[in-house]
């Protein structure tokens, strides 16, 4: 019975290897478990923004290590916090549409296709700024989004003009 030994440690909690190995476990299934559509955009749509996620948190304790700050757990719980709210925001757009399309009002799908898609351009726009900015904290001027935030800013006064001008 000596040879089953590690069995016991498998299931032992209070071990950081074993809680690392149940989180990531965690994550897979997760993803490997996601329907073709998930809130009404792509499974691989979702998986890129939530590496996108992880790739901001990544960066995020590495800048703040260099900056010699703290690791605090509620920031780290505030990415929980901010991909839950991420899937509420999908989840109660992709809802309505669904219902405007079992209540047959016609003329509400196409604008409310287009807030769901305006949603998620903003949450991966987000993100990405987040990361930009991290590698700048880390000393990296990749500048990726400084066209995206260009044409955002102009996008959005092009909307508010029209929105002001009706």
């Amino acid at each position: 019975m000596g040879h089953l030994g590690f069995l016991s440690r498998l299931f032992d909690y209070s071990e950081l290897k074993v809680q690392i190995a149940a989180f990531w476990g965690m994550i897979s299934s997760i993803l490997l478990s996601i329907p073709e559509q998930f809130m009404g955009i792509s499974a691989s749509l979702f998986v890129l923004l939530f590496i996108i996620m992880i790739t901001d948190y990544i960066t995020g304790l590495r800048a703040s290590k260099k900056e010699g700050k703290t690791f605090i757990s509620k920031k780290g719980l505030g990415w929980v916090f901010k991909l839950g709210s991420y899937i509420v925001f999908l989840s109660v757009s992709f809802h309505i549409r669904k219902e405007i399309i079992l209540n047959e009002v016609e003329f509400l799908v196409w604008p409310m296709k287009l807030i769901h898609f305006y949603i998620l351009i903003h949450i991966f726009y987000w993100e990405l700024k987040s990361v930009d900015e991290n590698f700048e904290r880390l000393g990296y001027s990749i500048r990726i989004l400084k066209i995206l935030d260009v044409l955002f800013l102009s996008i959005k006064e092009s909307i508010a003009k029209k929105i002001k001008n009706v």
